[in-house]
C-alpha cells in the first residue's frame, strides 16, 4: 500500500479512547503490570509507557513473553491493578487472568481478532485496536497507539515519536517505493519534527551508517545483501578502496557512511545499486529500500547506534532474536552504557556469525534441496538457533531464496533439533497453512512445541520423529495441490 487516508474523525477518535485508558490507569494508581509480546514494536510501546506512567508516579513492571503460557505463574510475584497486553490477541491469555475482576485489563494490537467466545469480556476489558475505527492494520503501530495514550497527559509527548517511528519500521509501515512512513506515522514524524526530537535527511540506509567503519557496515549488511560482500570484510575493504573512498580520516579514525561526503555517497550507492541488479532474483523492493529517508532522533548521542531509527530498531530486533528483550527493553528506557555495552558486544558476534551463514549458502547452492512442493535446507552443520530467526528472514527479503514455495530449515543443537518452517505468500493466500497441519502435529503430541505465527514458525521436535513429521507436513501440501487439482478436473 503506497499511502493511507487516514479521516479526521478517525484520528479523533483515536485520541479519545487512548485518553479514556489512560484515565482508567490514573484512576486505579499504582502497580501497572505490562505483559508484551517480543518484537521491537512491542517493546517501544512498553518503553513509552512506562515512561509515562513513571511521571505519573503510578509504579509499574514489564513482563516480556514469547506466548500467554505460564502467565498466571509469572504475575503471581506482582500485585497489580492493572494489566497492559501489548501484542496479544483476546484468546492468548488464560481465561482466569482476563476474567479477574479485581483489575482492570486492557489490550493494546493494532489488530484485534474479536471471536463470539469473548463476547461476555467485552463489557470488561478495554481495548485499543485499529479495528474499531475501521483503518487498516498498517496505519499505525502497537508503539504508535502507546504514543497517543502518552499524549493525553503529556505536553511533551512528542519526545516519544522516534520509538513510535520504530515500531512503524518494525512493521513495515512504509511505502514500498519510496520507503516513506504511511498513515498516522507519518503524522506523528511530522510533530516529532516540528518539536526538534526528530529530524529526516536521505542516503544510503545500512544498518551501521552512523558507527561502524564503512567496510564493516558492509560485511553485517544482511538487508540488503551484497553478493560477494556480505559476510567477507577483506572483499568489502577492496571494494572500498576500489572506488577511492577513504575509509580514515585525517587523524586516523575510522569514517563512516554518515560521515562520506555526497559526491562519495553518490559513488557508493551507484556501485552498490549495480551490484544488487546484477542478481536476477534482487526485488526492486531491495533496490528501493536502499537509497531513501533515515530519520534521526536528535536527543540522542551522535554517532551511536540509537540515533539512527533504522540502526535503533537493528540493535533491539537482533536482541529480540537473541532472546535479550530485557536488554533491549533497559536500552529504550534510557541506558546507554552498562547494558547498552553488554547489547553490543554480543550483537556483534551473533551479526558477524549470521552474514557468514548466509554468504555460505550464497556460494553454495546446492544446499538448498528443492521438492516438489517446499524446500528444504539441511542446516544443522552450518545453522545454529541463535541466528537461525535471521538468517532466514535475510535469505526470503535479498530474494536469495524465492518463496514461491515454503522453507522448510532443520537445525540440530546438542540433544534438541528445530524445525523452521516459512510459508509461501501462495498458500497464505490460497488460504492453505502448514501451521495448522503442524498444530495437528502438536495436538497429536508428536510435536513438542510451536513458537512463532501461521507465516513463519519453530518447531522443537524428537530427532526419532523427524521423518514422520516432515513426511506429514509433505503429505499435506501434496493433498492440497494434488487433491484442489483433482477437484477442478471433476
Amino acid at each position: 500500500m503506497d499511502s493511507i487516508e487516514i479521516p479526521i474523525e478517525n484520528i479523533r477518535l483515536i485520541k479519545a479512547k487512548a485518553k479514556e485508558i489512560l484515565n482508567l490507569i490514573v484512576e486505579a494508581k499504582n502497580n501497572v503490570v505490562i505483559v508484551s509480546l517480543g518484537n521491537p514494536d512491542n517493546l517501544c510501546a512498553t518503553g513509552i509507557l512506562m515512561k509515562s506512567f513513571q511521571q505519573l508516579s503510578i509504579g509499574s513492571h514489564a513482563i516480556i513473553a514469547e506466548s500467554g503460557k505460564n502467565l498466571n505463574k509469572r504475575l503471581r510475584n506482582f500485585e497489580y491493578t492493572s494489566l497492559f497486553f501489548i501484542g496479544f490477541q483476546i484468546n492468548d491469555i488464560p481465561k482466569p487472568i482476563i476474567e479477574d475482576k479485581d483489575a482492570r485489563i486492557v489490550f493494546i494490537n493494532h489488530e484485534i481478532i474479536f471471536k463470539e467466545e469473548n463476547d461476555n469480556l467485552i463489557d470488561r476489558i478495554h481495548t485499543l485496536t485499529l479495528n474499531q475505527f475501521d483503518l487498516p492494520v498498517s496505519a499505525i503501530s502497537n508503539s504508535g497507539l502507546a504514543y497517543y495514550i502518552a499524549e493525553g497527559f503529556d505536553e511533551e509527548y512528542q519526545k516519544f515519536a522516534g520509538l513510535a517511528i520504530i515500531g512503524a519500521l518494525n512493521k513495515k509501515q512504509v511505502n514500498p517505493k519510496n520507503q516513506e512512513l504511511i498513515g498516522l506515522n507519518s503524522m506523528i514524524l511530522d510533530e516529532g519534527k516540528r518539536e526538534g526530537y526528530l529530524s529526516e535527511t536521505k542516503g544510503t540506509r545500512i544498518p551501521g551508517r552512523e558507527n561502524q567503519p564503512i567496510h564493516l557496515a558492509l560485511k553485517y549488511s544482511i538487508n540488503p545483501y551484497f553478493p560477494g560482500l556480505t559476510g567477507n570484510e577483506s572483499a568489502c575493504t577492496s571494494f572500498v578502496s576500489r572506488l577511492g573512498i577513504r575509509m580514515e580520516n585525517q587523524e586516523g579514525i575510522k569514517r563512516t557512511i554518515a560521515s562520506l561526503s555526497k559526491e562519495e555517497t553518490k559513488k557508493l550507492n551507484d556501485e552498490l545499486i549495480s551490484l544488487l541488479m546484477e542478481n536476477k532474483n534482487q526485488s526492486l523492493v531491495d533496490i528501493y529500500k536502499l537509497i531513501g529517508p533515515i530519520y534521526i532522533l536528535n536527543k540522542e548521542i551522535e554517532k551511536s547506534q540509537t540515533r539512527n531509527a533504522e540502526e535503533f530498531l537493528w540493535l533491539l530486533d537482533g536482541a529480540c532474536q537473541l532472546k535479550k528483550c530485557s536488554l533491549a527493553l533497559s536500552v529504550i528506557l534510557g541506558d546507554r552504557k552498562n547494558l547498552y555495552d553488554q547489547l553490543l558486544r554480543e550483537l556483534s558476534n551473533y551479526h558477524g556469525k549470521a552474514s557468514q551463514i548466509i554468504e555460505e549458502i550464497t556460494n553454495n547452492p546446492e544446499i538448498i534441496e528443492n521438492k516438489t512442493y517446499f524446500r528444504v535446507i539441511d542446516g544443522s552443520e552450518i545453522f545454529d538457533s541463535e541466528t537461525a530467526s535471521l538468517v532466514i528472514n535475510a535469505l526470503i527479503e535479498s530474494s536469495i531464496i524465492p518463496v514461491d514455495l515454503p522453507l522448510f530449515v532443520t537445525v540440530k543443537e546438542g540433544k534438541s533439533k528445530f524445525l523452521y518452517v516459512y510459508e509461501s505468500p501462495l498458500n497464505v493466500k490460497k488460504g492453505f497453512l502448514i501451521y495448522h497441519s503442524a498444530l495437528d502435529l502438536e495436538n497429536q503430541d508428536i510435536v513438542d512445541d510451536i513458537q512463532g505465527n501461521e507465516k513463519f514458525f519453530r518447531m522443537n521436535i524428537d530427532e526419532d520423529k523427524f521423518d514422520i513429521i516432515i513426511d506429514s507436513l509433505e503429505k499435506s501440501l501434496i493433498y492440497h495441490h494434488e487433491g484442489n487439482r483433482e477437484e477442478e478436473e471433476e
